[in-house]
């Protein structure tokens, strides 16, 4: 079991920096679903491609609801196993799925953060995670980042499942713009 500390941002795609930036970070490409949502408790099945190898896996992830406090980053407990990939396709057959790319980056502070840029029908979306050792680590934001949206509902994989990018409103659209820029 390994506890997850976790803060989410918006990234402004137009940052003359994003683009140049992208293409020198490694990548890997994820097909996940979450396969059961229940009293804040989910379970994810991904199938992982490294991009610059060609090597596949698949993880099994079991995420304990979320204890958080208003400003805070989301906290909670988080069990993952590796699984055959033929077993996670079987295991998704039904579910939705959402795809994205997931690019690493390390800050000039050496903070990693993980950077999604979606596909299909949720392009457009792009997110920077950061991972923490403690709730009150100190960490430095990256200039291409936007907005905080931890605690945003909207901007989540379950809710992009649900409701993808595609289908957003010209004032959902518009909204998630804004978020590209920090206040």
């Amino acid at each position: 079991m390994a506890k997850e500390i976790e803060r989410q941002y918006v990234v402004n795609t137009d940052h003359p920096e994003w683009s140049n930036l992208k293409a020198t970070l490694p990548k890997k490409r994820y097909i996940q679903s979450t396969i059961h949502r229940g009293d804040g408790n989910k379970l994810r099945v991904r199938l992982i491609e490294d991009i610059n190898t060609g090597e596949q896996s698949a993880a099994f992830t079991f995420k304990v609801e979320k204890r958080t406090k208003k400003d805070g980053p989301n906290v909670r407990d988080e069990y993952e196993w590796e699984m055959p990939t033929r077993v996670a396709l079987y295991i998704m057959i039904g579910h939705g799925e959402v795809i994205k790319t997931r690019y690493e980056y390390i800050h000039t502070d050496g903070k990693k953060w993980e950077l999604d840029e979606y596909e299909d029908k949720n392009m457009g979306i792009v997110l920077a995670d950061i991972e923490l050792a403690s709730e009150n680590e100190k960490f430095q934001i990256p200039e291409w980042v936007g907005q905080e949206t931890t605690k945003e509902k909207r901007i989540t994989n379950n809710s992009f499942t649900n409701h993808p990018y595609q289908d957003w409103s010209d004032k959902e659209k518009e909204w998630f713009a804004s978020l590209k820029k920090r206040k």
